[in-house]
Order: C-alpha cells, then structure tokens, then sequence
C-alpha cells in the first residue's frame, strides 16, 4: 500500500523562471534542473533515507495525459503490482504502463476528481545524492499539499478504500524523521477541500503548496526586503505559526514554523 508522498509535480508558464524564483526566494535549490528532492528518514528505521520530489512542468506536458489537472501527485507505495491489481479488481482507472528505472519502478492511476496519481516503488539508493546534505535555506522540508475538489468526502473515502490512508477532518497526514536530525519528527498533510473553499483566496488554483520554515519572522523580512507581497495575517496555533504569498505563477504557497514534535 501507500507509505508515503513520493512527490508534487505542478505545471508553469516558464518553470525555469519559477525554479529560480523559489530558489531566489526561499532557497529550495533547483540549481539547473527543474525539480528538487527533499530527503527525510523513515521513523521506524531512521537510518533508511526517503524522498519527496518538488517538480516543475511546461504547461503543454503530456506527462499529466489524461489529466487536465495542473497538479499531479506521486504516492510512495511498497508493492506496485499487487496494489495495480487491487485497482483495476476494483474498477479504479489504471493506465496500462509500468515504467522501471534505476530509482524505481512507477504506474499510474486517475482519482474520481481527474487527478493523475503516480504510484512510485522506489528505490531510493538508486538516487546519487542519498548521503549528501539537502542544501536547503528558509525552507526545511515539504509540510503539505491541498487539492479541491467537488465532493472532498467521497474523494477522501476512495483514497482511503485503495491506498489505505486514514483521514482525520479532511486530511492524511503522513509521518517522518528529520534527514539531518533523526530524534526530530516531521509531518507531511495531504488534504481535500471543497471548490468553493475560500482557504485558497486570493489564488485561483485547485492546489495550494505549505512549507515547512525553520524562522518564519527572518523569512517574512527577507520576502519584503525583496519587494515580494506577503499576507499581513500570521495565524499562530498550538502546531505553529502561518503565513502565506503568491508565487509569480499565482500559487498560493503556506510557510509553516511548527512546533516541534516530540
């Protein structure tokens, strides 16, 4: 079944621009490429390192074929033909195509609400950079991805019937050590809200982003320093403090100072 969130794949007018402006902004480093992989380690097994790719597409790509949608995921699983099979037993739309590389083996399968989900069983040794540092600047990792869509429960009931996440309110959060502190716990939120949700506002997407930021007030400060428009609102809660900005393609993007979990 499902393990964990393999990946975030959206698609841009310019994603080189995009890349360079995320790397610019809030130091996720793309470098030359176009997608970038954070690392975190398995609580059960922390010295077993995981990752979740941030991946940036032209908005013509026929990679999210037969999707419409401008967002597709990638879902970690443990036993990709079994679980294809499961699927296509229950009347789920599997594409008919297994792909094998040297860091996995990958299918995919459309939702109800016509997202392309890709099933990744990975093998993450197969990856160059397993042992190197993430690099990373302001942000330290993925905290979340929010989708709507027309009827959040029964999209929620699906994802739960043939990959066996547990929602609690309208998400599934899913669980990990820290890559460079194994005692430190992070979380990971995959969500479904309602198309009229007002959560999303001021950006017109179907999707919203939330990262995890190690000092959100030095943060804020650098963005403004740069000309950048950030919310007035920061919303602090017992899980931590919030607040958000558009990107330049008109994503919303969440920046998440938690707290730490013990």
């Amino acid at each position: 079944m499902v393990t964990g969130l393999g990946g975030i794949f959206i698609k841009s007018a310019d994603p080189r621009f995009l890349a360079r402006w995320y790397e610019d902004n809030l130091g996720i480093r793309f470098g030359n490429t176009l997608y970038f992989s954070f690392k975190w380690r398995e609580l059960k097994n922390t010295d077993d390192v995981s990752y979740t790719v941030f991946s940036l597409f032209k908005e013509d790509t026929t990679y999210f074929y037969p999707a419409n949608n401008d967002i597709m995921l990638n879902l970690r699983v443990n036993d990709l033909d079994t679980l294809r099979i499961k699927l296509k037993n229950d009347g789920a739309f599997v594409i008919d195509k297994v792909e094998s590389l040297e860091y996995g083996r990958f299918a995919w399968v459309v939702d109800p609400a016509g997202n392309k989900i890709e099933l990744w069983e990975p093998i993450d040794a197969g990856f160059d950079d397993r042992d190197q540092p993430m690099n990373l600047g302001d942000i330290s990792g993925l905290s979340g991805v929010f989708l709507k869509c027309t009827n959040p429960e029964s999209l929620m009931n699906w994802y739960a019937k043939h990959f066996g996440l547990f929602f609690s309110g309208s998400g599934h959060t899913f669980h990990w050590a820290d890559f460079s502190i194994k005692e430190k716990k992070g979380s990971t939120l995959l969500a479904f809200y309602p198309e009229d949700s007002s959560y999303f506002n001021p950006s017109k997407k179907s999707y919203m982003i939330s990262f995890h930021v190690k000092n959100l007030d030095e943060l804020l400060k650098s963005l403004r320093s740069s000309d950048i428009e950030v919310g007035d609102k920061i919303e602090e809660l017992n899980h931590g403090r919030f607040c958000w900005l558009l990107d330049p393609d008109g994503n919303k993007i969440e920046l998440w100072e938690p707290v730490l979990l013990k």
